[in-house]
């Protein structure tokens, strides 16, 4: 089944990409997360429902966008002990040679191991941060704001392509979305308080 994969701070959807068929979610967060790069956004939290819960993912969202992974985990998630402090101190120790300081903030040995390449580790380090994080539930509730949005775009410009040709159904999902995007634009430019309400429009 095709999928729009759509990006929003705030209340403002600002990227897309598209996938074709049984492709996953999760392959595609870092083309959101470069995206967002490329905006200079300036985020505090990330949040993304289970179908992006990889350690890779969760790292590359804290390292890219200096900002908190707040990624939806199964019911059975388990502390990773190689995201524990004393496992991360033993891998920054053993590659003291490049550079790792045992004595450095735990943010500094963290961003160390990301960029010699022990991504997952760093990833696991913040899931286990998540897991043991007793707000975290309160943080991700916070994200129902933006499936309510998902569900307005969706629901206005129809992304309904059962009826369009597998060669144009990526295009088309393109055109819908940038279609709300400049519904919210005009709404921007008029100074309009109430957001994402285009019923005036229809």
């Amino acid at each position: 089944m095709d999928k729009a994969h759509i990006t929003i701070v705030g209340t403002y959807p600002v990227f897309m990409t598209h996938t074709k068929g049984l492709a996953g979610d999760s392959p595609e967060l870092i083309n959101h997360i470069k995206a967002l790069k490329n905006m200079h956004a300036d985020l505090a939290f990330y949040s993304a429902d289970g179908g992006y819960d990889s350690f890779l993912n969760h790292s590359n969202i804290w390292y890219h966008l200096n900002a908190k992974p707040i990624i939806s985990y199964s019911s059975n998630a388990v502390i990773n002990q190689e995201g524990e402090e004393e496992r991360i101190n033993h891998w920054v120790n053993k590659k003291c040679k490049l550079g790792g300081d045992i004595h450095a903030p735990m943010e500094d040995k963290l961003k160390f191991l990301y960029e010699i390449g022990r991504k997952e580790q760093v990833g696991m380090c913040l899931r286990n941060q998540n897991i043991k994080d007793e707000t975290f539930d309160d943080q991700y509730k916070k994200r129902a704001e933006c499936e309510k949005i998902h569900g307005h775009i969706k629901g206005t410009v129809k992304f309904d392509i059962r009826r369009v040709r597998n060669q144009s159904r990526k295009l088309y999902s393109l055109l819908s979305f940038i279609a709300y995007q400049l519904m919210v634009l005009t709404e921007l430019q008029n100074k309009v308080e109430s957001k994402n309400s285009f019923g005036r429009y229809f």
